[in-house]
């Protein structure tokens, strides 16, 4: 399938807009409130709920159909500030591998260091283990707690891996902490620039979700406010197309090659596709020629908005949509940028059918 351009460099430039801001499971109304003036000249009503998620009510009639996004992040919560002005931080959803040495910046503009014990002094066991979870601390370059507390920093205080936005030499390929989900939240905000209202099928909400990372919590919330008749939650699905990976025998999904339609996900609990929702989808993307890679996640630690959300309420007749990312819940996570081109045609395509 051949992308429009424009489209491309508009979902590009929205996409690096919101990775540029730093909003950690728990913080995340610093992104819901740089997205709601963004929706809100589309919009015919933009609300937080009472648990914060933001709310976009679209338009149309019919069938009350709910997308969302998550509008959290990986990162980390300041615990306490020593004496000598270092931050004991707790980690929040970052793989052990992915901790050390890392920029970060803590409440949004403060730069930082996670701290790591010089090579030369570690001994050879050391060298091998993964840092103690009740060890990591961040250096924010101050020398007391009082310097720390003057900058803003103080429990509860939050942070986050630097922008470190970079197009590959295929610049379709883009570089970035917090593409998870970033890249969906992109494409929906993008889909509401975009779509005719007069020919929504649906009564139309759009969702930027809380706490997805730290238990699928904002979703939940969302379900029982709205009580959609169907939802689609739109996030990224770890790719495995590298060197190490049997891919083709656990994860099928390649970067390029199309937007993944999730038949079932997770590990106790597991979620499965609707049958209607997988009938509708994959004949659109017969129709139109969208590239669609079906997978099965049952049995992987992989989980969206959907499975929490399709069992709430009366339950909701559910799907889950994602964008192939390499290097999952690290700082250099990788997409091609014509996947989630391919997500906006399914969902535009959706929405008016």
């Amino acid at each position: 399938m051949k992308f429009d351009e424009n489209k491309k460099q508009a979902l590009k430039e929205t996409l690096k807009d919101l990775l540029m801001i730093s909003s950690p499971s728990g913080k995340e109304r610093y992104m819901t409130a740089h997205i709601k003036p963004l929706v809100e000249p589309y919009a015919e009503e933009v609300f937080y709920d009472n648990y914060g998620n933001l709310i976009v009510k679209v338009g149309g009639k019919g069938e009350k159909l709910m997308l969302c996004a998550h509008a959290d992040e990986l990162g980390y919560w300041v615990k306490t500030i020593t004496e000598d002005g270092f931050l004991n931080v707790t980690k929040v959803s970052i793989p052990d591998k992915c901790v050390e040495a890392r920029q970060v910046m803590v409440n949004g503009t403060i730069p930082g260091i996670v701290g790591t014990k010089a090579a030369h002094l570690q001994t050879p066991e050391e060298r091998l283990k993964l840092v103690n979870p009740r060890e990591i601390f961040i250096d924010i370059g101050v020398s007391s707690k009082a310097e720390a507390e003057a900058l803003g920093v103080r429990t509860g205080s939050y942070a986050s891996p630097v922008y470190n936005y970079m197009e590959m030499a295929n610049p379709d390929l883009i570089c970035c902490r917090a593409l998870d989900d970033r890249a969906g939240c992109a494409v929906l905000i993008e889909l509401l620039k975009n779509i005719d209202k007069n020919a929504l099928q649906y009564e139309l909400y759009i969702v930027f979700t809380l706490q997805e990372e730290v238990g699928l919590r904002g979703a939940t919330a969302a379900v029982n406010y709205l009580c959609p008749d169907k939802m689609i939650a739109v996030d990224t699905v770890p790719c495995a197309d590298t060197p190490g990976m049997n891919w083709k025998r656990d994860l099928p999904v390649q970067l390029g090659h199309g937007l993944v339609c999730s038949l079932s996900e997770g590990m106790g609990p597991m979620n499965f596709i609707h049958p209607e929702m997988e009938e509708k989808i994959f004949g659109l993307s017969a129709k139109y020629e969208i590239p669609v890679q079906p997978l099965s996640l049952c049995g992987f630690s992989a989980s969206t908005d959907a499975l929490a959300g399709s069992i709430q309420g009366r339950g909701v007749t559910a799907a889950t949509l994602t964008i192939p990312r390499r290097y999952s819940h690290s700082p250099v996570e990788l997409m091609h940028i014509n996947d989630a081109l391919a997500m906006l045609e399914m969902l535009t395509r959706f929405v008016a059918e």
